[in-house]
């Protein structure tokens, strides 16, 4: 399995995590800066207005993510410390 295909399946399975919880993000008592928070905003509007199937929302995510410069371990890094505060 190659790395984007693994980086995938991790990021659908968180996902399917956050999406299974009501609150789950709000737990993490981060407070984003405004302009951040609303760009973050618009861009999860756009993604959920686009009306996009499961792979094409994982696409745009795995998108932000290669953006963001995160390699494999430093996802499953972050994603360990997401489902502990959670």
């Amino acid at each position: 399995m190659s790395d984007i295909q693994k980086i995938r399946r991790l990021i659908r399975e968180e996902i399917k995590n956050i999406i299974g919880e009501q609150d789950g993000l709000d737990k993490l008592d981060v407070k984003l800066p405004a302009q951040a928070q609303r760009f973050l905003n618009k861009a999860v509007s756009a993604i959920k207005g686009a009306n996009l199937n499961r792979r094409k929302q994982v696409a745009a995510l795995a998108k932000i993510v290669d953006a963001l410069g995160l390699d494999r371990r430093e996802l499953a890094r972050y994603i360990t410390k997401i489902k502990r505060e959670l």
